[in-house]
Parts: C-alpha cells; sequence; structure tokens
C-alpha cells in the first residue's frame, strides 16, 4: 500500500484501529486465485507488548477458505472512517479551486493464517466475539452451543506485519481541514470528523509553524548587506 510520509499511523493509532474494527476483509492467495471474505473479527493484543497479537476470526464449516491450501501470508484489511470531501468545503476553494477526494483509514495486516478447529478454542472465540457485541452466548446451552461449534472453523491470524494510512487532508491548510471538518459534521458524519480533529487539526498546524519557522530563517538569512539586521 503505498502511504506518504503525512498519511503514516503511529502504533497508537494501530492499535486503536485494531481494537474499534468490527469486520475484516480476510483475503488469501490459492493456486486458483485470491480469494476475499468478509468476516467478524477480535483483535487479541500481545499482553508482553512486544507485538501486535492477533486476530480471531470464524468461517462456518462449508466454506472451502479453510482447507484450501493457501500460498505466503494472508492479508486482513481492516478499515476506520471514510468518507467523500466536497472541494466546496476547502476555505481556499473560492479563490484555488480544487478537486474533491476520499478520506479514509485502514490497517492492511499480514500474517500465516492458522486455523483452529479445537472446541475449546472455538468456544472461547465465539463468547469474545458475541460479548464485544453485547450477546452473551452462553445462553444458548452446552447442547446447543456443541452443535454450531461444530458447524464453524476458527482461523487465527498473528500479525507479522503490518501497513497503515489514515489519508485524512494532513496535506492541507488547517482552514481547509477544519472546512472540511464542518462539511462533514453536516451531512452527519462526525465519525470521520472526529479522526480529523484528532489526527490532522495537529498535524497540519505544526506544518504550517515550521513552515512559518523556515520563512522566518530565511527571511533573516536573506537581509540586505550592510543593512539592519533583524532580531
Amino acid at each position: 500500500m503505498y502511504t506518504p510520509r503525512h498519511f503514516a499511523m503511529d502504533d497508537d493509532q494501530v492499535r486503536a484501529l485494531l481494537a474499534s474494527a468490527e469486520t475484516a476483509q480476510l483475503v488469501t492467495a490459492h493456486a486458483h486465485g485470491p480469494v476475499a471474505t468478509l468476516l467478524p473479527v477480535v483483535w487479541r493484543p500481545d499482553p508482553t507488548g512486544e507485538t501486535l497479537g492477533s486476530l480471531v476470526l470464524h468461517v462456518t464449516r462449508v466454506n472451502p477458505v479453510w482447507k484450501e491450501p493457501y500460498l505466503g501470508e494472508a492479508l486482513a484489511i481492516l478499515s476506520g472512517p471514510d468518507g467523500y470531501i466536497h472541494a466546496d468545503w476547502y476555505a481556499s476553494n473560492e479563490t484555488k479551486p480544487g478537486v474533491p477526494t476520499w478520506n479514509y483509514v485502514t490497517v492492511h495486516a499480514y500474517g500465516p493464517l492458522v486455523v483452529r478447529d479445537d472446541a475449546d478454542w472455538l468456544r472461547e472465540a465465539v463468547w469474545e466475539l458475541s460479548d464485544r457485541f453485547g450477546y452473551d452466548s452462553r445462553r444458548a446451552g452446552e447442547e446447543a452451543t456443541e452443535r454450531m461449534l461444530r458447524a464453524i472453523v476458527g482461523l487465527e491470524l498473528p500479525i507479522s506485519r503490518f501497513e497503515a494510512k489514515a489519508k485524512l487532508n494532513q496535506n492541507r491548510t488547517p482552514e481547509d481541514i477544519q472546512g472540511a471538518i464542518d462539511g462533514l459534521r453536516g451531512v452527519g458524519h462526525d465519525e470521520l470528523a472526529d479522526v480529523m480533529t484528532q489526527v490532522s487539526v495537529p498535524h497540519a498546524e505544526a506544518r504550517q509553524q515550521l513552515l512559518a519557522d523556515v520563512r522566518g530563517r530565511r527571511l533573516g538569512e536573506a537581509r540586505p548587506a550592510g543593512g539592519p539586521t533583524l532580531t
């Protein structure tokens, strides 16, 4: 994934997205070609903090993705908020017309896909997923639970590496970014607006201050020979 430096995410932002993502596009490569499967997901962080932990998923047993040999690592694509940014929202658009864009946050997690067909592991994974969404799967009773567990297969993706990108207008001025945030709130897209407020505004303000400092230093260095010194 192409990720310019100003769109890169730090480790805390990556962990936050892994924790909040509800689904993942699981992509596996096979001899007959790639296969993509949208699945509910739970992130299990590494308690030591040394790695990014693993992603826990499951599929119905009749889904061939778990039994077909796959090539290399699997890829899980997790997405945060995304949305259309109208060019008219930018403060600069009246004097310097621009173009619209699409803002988004995404993490691509890679790792070996591990098949989990153990009833105890599956039971824990299902409870963990249902608890997250406010449903107690234990209510089903042991007999019904065993029957349902026999119908699914667990998948675990230990994250060996990742690529992360938050494309949130960080390359624009604070005024343009604030215009985009206001526009998003106007159409009810508060989630993306909140992320831009947290990420893009501080980035753009720091960038603007850096450019001002550089211009100030250059202005001081470019004073006329014999002229007064700028203080």
